[in-house]
């Protein structure tokens, strides 16, 4: 039995299809590394959003203090205590 060897065109088709074939595999490998570190950063953001879920939560329990509500009536509506005097100062304007 003679071995018959495959023409020249075929190896060069099959080494087109090997580098290819690699090309893809890296291209493929880095996605993934990519999506990994993607999903990392999002399970980070999840873990950060559902404690301040359980914070509001308790703090929902808890109820709202004369105290705190005292807090965000200063700081965020400028609201100021009975025979108190509030300077604001407008040089930095």
């Amino acid at each position: 039995m003679s071995k018959r060897k495959a023409p020249v065109w075929v190896k060069i088709l099959m080494l087109a299809f090997l580098l290819y074939a690699v090309v893809t595999i890296i291209s493929l490998h880095a996605q993934i590394a990519d999506k990994r570190a993607e999903l990392d950063s999002l399970n980070m953001r999840v873990e950060e959003y559902e404690a301040a879920n359980e914070a509001l939560r308790q703090e929902m329990q808890n109820g709202i203090s004369e105290a705190d509500i005292s807090e965000i009536a200063r700081t965020e509506l400028s609201y100021a205590e009975p025979g108190e005097r509030v300077f604001v100062d407008t040089s930095s304007r």
